[in-house]
C-alpha cells in the first residue's frame, strides 16, 4: 500500500504543465480564408467588400452577432448588401481570431489586393 502511495506522490510531483497550446490557425490564413469564401458571392468586378459583426450579450448573458456583407461596385458606389455561399464561414473565421477578448464589433474590409481586420 505504501508504495503505491508513493508511486502516486511520486507520478503527481513529477507531473509537468501542459504545454501552452498555439492556436489552429493563424489570424492570416483565417483572414484569407474568410475573403476566398465570400469572394464567391460577389461580382468578377468590385471596388471594396466587407463583412461587418455587431456583437451585443442580453440581461441573461447570451451573445447575439448581427453580421452584415455589403460590397461597392466603384469608389464612388454606395454599398450594397450580397449573400457569400456559406454566410457563416466569415462569421466564424471572426469569433476565432477574438477568441478571449471582448469585443463589440468586429469587419473585414477588403478589395482584390488587400484585406484589413478591424475590431472594438
Amino acid at each position: 500500500m505504501f508504495s503505491f502511495l508513493n508511486t502516486l506522490k511520486r507520478l503527481i510531483s513529477n507531473q509537468q504543465e501542459a504545454p501552452t497550446t498555439q492556436p489552429k490557425y493563424s489570424n492570416e490564413q483565417l483572414l484569407q480564408w474568410a475573403t476566398g469564401c465570400m469572394l464567391e458571392g460577389l461580382p468578377d468586378e468590385f471596388y471594396e467588400a466587407r463583412i461587418t459583426c455587431q456583437c451585443s450579450v442580453n440581461n441573461e448573458g447570451h451573445q447575439t452577432v448581427n453580421v452584415s456583407h455589403e460590397f461597392k461596385l466603384t469608389e464612388e458606389s454606395e454599398y450594397s448588401r450580397f449573400s457569400p455561399p456559406d454566410d457563416l464561414y466569415a462569421t466564424n473565421c471572426i469569433e476565432q481570431i477574438l477568441t478571449g477578448k471582448k469585443w463589440t464589433y468586429a469587419a473585414i474590409i477588403f478589395n482584390p489586393q488587400t484585406t484589413r481586420f478591424e475590431w472594438k
